[in-house]
């Protein structure tokens, strides 16, 4: 990844403060990172295109290698290839007309911003992984990546994480988890928090009900409803992850 485009990308959108409150990049600056593949003009696509370009990237991209970038970016940050199986496992489902799309009364996209979705993408492992739009900037960038092989770190690291989670315990809630889950992996609350809700979106952290009670004020969507008793599913994490954990 170029780190100059990177840096254009992040200055856009971020401070040391948090968000700013306008996104305008130098237009020179915008040409340099459009040049580097980080940064795009806007784009308008109708939900029919968007779902004809998933279905096709679904078909080239190899389960193995979106695996393979789930477990990498466990010690090599790079969170962008964290968030790809969820883009893939989401979008997989809608279009097996398995799960809903969450907004039904969308029917194209206009003028959308992808580069706060790659900012988002890059700095967080993706924010908005039930969106479509973002399943196929995802996985459309996931793509062109040459992902590198797990290290024994990188699969250890996904061992204690299931460990972890099979060590939950009786009513425990989300927040909960994510507390414990800094004894087993390096990163922030909110690196730790995306984890969460990507291995929810894959339906690997997947509530038992949904007929339960909540904090309150949360940012929780995937994981709201799980609790420590749902432990993890394995049928899910042998399907993708079974050739690593043997």
């Amino acid at each position: 990844m170029d780190k100059k485009a990177k840096s254009i990308l992040f200055k856009t959108y971020w401070t040391s403060q948090g968000w700013k409150r306008e996104f305008e990049a130098d237009p020179t600056d915008f040409e340099y990172a459009k040049s580097k593949g980080l940064m795009f003009d806007p784009i308008s696509m109708s939900m029919k295109e968007v779902k004809s370009k998933l279905q096709k990237l679904l078909n080239i991209i190899d389960k193995k290698k979106i695996t393979d970038g789930f477990l990498s970016s466990l010690t090599n940050k790079r969170l962008d290839w964290r968030s790809a199986i969820a883009s893939y496992f989401n979008a997989k489902l809608i279009l097996e007309g398995k799960r809903e799309f969450y907004r039904p009364e969308i029917f194209e996209y206009k003028n959308e911003d992808l580069n706060v979705l790659n900012f988002e993408r890059i700095k967080w492992s993706g924010v908005r992984h039930s969106d479509l739009l973002y399943n196929y900037l995802d996985l459309k960038l996931f793509e062109q990546e040459n992902i590198s092989e797990p290290t024994e770190l990188d699969i250890q690291t996904f061992k204690d994480i299931l460990e972890c989670i099979n060590n939950s315990e009786f009513g425990e809630y989300p927040g909960k988890l994510r507390d414990r889950l800094k004894d087993v992996m390096k990163g922030s609350k909110n690196e730790r928090h995306t984890i969460m809700e990507i291995l929810g979106c894959c339906e690997i952290l997947e509530p038992k009900s949904y007929d339960r009670p909540t904090t309150g004020r949360h940012d929780w969507a995937f994981v709201e409803y799980w609790r420590g008793e749902d432990k993890f599913n394995k049928k899910i994490v042998d399907e993708y992850f079974g050739q690593y954990l043997k």
